[in-house]
């Protein structure tokens, strides 16, 4: 039987859009840390190994919580796109030039492979269809 899709796909979309910021997030903790860390060894006038291992540990931790939150913003994108088969006009241009974007960056791989995904996918994604949801997707029991 036909239904209306679910939007358990769009929430896991969204989401994993917007934890897409936690890279540019982690990006200006880790410019802002070093900054840090050069004034800290500017003002000490020496160079010591434990002043500056303390600053970098700071930058290293916002470097890190920034790149694991776009990680799993990733995982749940391909979820998204794959699994649920989630399909809107936003999510075709955010595959796009997020795709594009990335395709720069140390997430290559995923940049790849959004970007020619929604390109293969364009019809699906711009032509709103009734579509039957995969069992794992849908919200009922």
């Amino acid at each position: 039987m036909n239904e209306p899709p679910s939007n358990n796909g769009a929430f896991i979309a969204k989401l994993g859009a917007w934890l897409q910021l936690a890279q540019v997030i982690g990006i200006g903790g880790t410019v802002i840390g070093i900054m840090k860390s050069f004034k800290v060894l500017s003002e000490s006038g020496r160079s010591d190994p434990s002043i500056l291992s303390e600053a970098i540990e700071g930058v290293l931790i916002s470097t890190f919580i920034g790149i694991a939150l776009s990680l799993i913003g990733i995982v749940l994108v391909i979820i998204a796109i794959t699994a649920c088969r989630y399909r809107s006009a936003w999510m075709f241009w955010f595959l796009c030039i997020y795709g594009g974007l990335m395709s720069f960056s140390h997430f290559f791989p995923f940049g790849l492979f959004f970007f020619i995904y929604a390109l293969v996918k364009k019809d699906e994604f711009l032509k709103p269809q009734l579509q039957v949801l995969p069992p794992s997707c849908s919200l009922e029991s």
